[in-house]
């Protein structure tokens, strides 16, 4: 019998929550209805276990890896909900949405829809490239993107029973969202309690 270890977060009306390093969870192929993540976005983030600074070549490597994971873990009509950046300009800007649903869908997603997640934050001002000047600005998308793939079939193979109403349903299927993000401070609040 084979012993699977995982670090589950927490366990809600049969679903289960699951936070750990995805590369090395050890889970059944083909078991996971839903992977919703936020991999790291390769910008010096201090994660004490994974390098958030390498080079961008074997960023988007690595993402290859956990993306074919993911795919191999997903039931047939599994899908995927990646909140990544729509771009980065730290370390030399990086168009990091195209990159990744290229590789997404080079390995083997589909791709379902794009929301985008206007998170109102502006706080990076200081990238203005010649400030005040427009021989070369940065443009700053205060958003960041939540792709949603899925392996074979978009639509479910077995029909479950919906419980939202039909405002709940025309409001989450909006493809703008606009909320605020987390702020550094509650960051820094959570990355000391792990």
């Amino acid at each position: 019998m084979k012993v699977i270890i995982v670090k589950i977060w927490n366990k809600i009306n049969g679903i289960t929550l699951i936070n750990d390093d995805f590369l090395n969870v050890d889970l059944p192929n083909e078991s996971i209805d839903l992977i919703v993540t936020s991999p790291p976005y390769n910008v010096g983030i201090d994660y004490n276990q994974h390098d958030d600074t390498i080079p961008y070549e074997e960023y988007l490597d690595w993402t290859k890896q956990w993306l074919k994971k993911a795919l191999t873990l997903l039931k047939k009509d599994g899908r995927l909900c990646l909140n990544i950046p729509l771009d980065k300009n730290k370390g030399g800007i990086k168009p990091v949405y195209a990159d990744i649903v290229k590789i997404a869908l080079d390995v083997g997603f589909k791709y379902q829809t794009t929301i985008i997640w206007n998170e109102q934050n502006i706080s990076r001002r200081t990238a203005w490239g010649s400030f005040m000047s427009a021989s070369a600005p940065y443009v700053i998308a205060p958003v960041e993107t939540i792709v949603v793939l899925y392996k074979e079939s978009w639509k479910k193979l077995s029909k479950g029973e919906s419980d939202i109403t039909k405002e709940e349903f025309i409001e989450w299927t909006n493809g703008l969202w606009t909320f605020p993000g987390e702020s550094k401070k509650e960051l820094d609040i959570q990355h000391h309690f792990r």
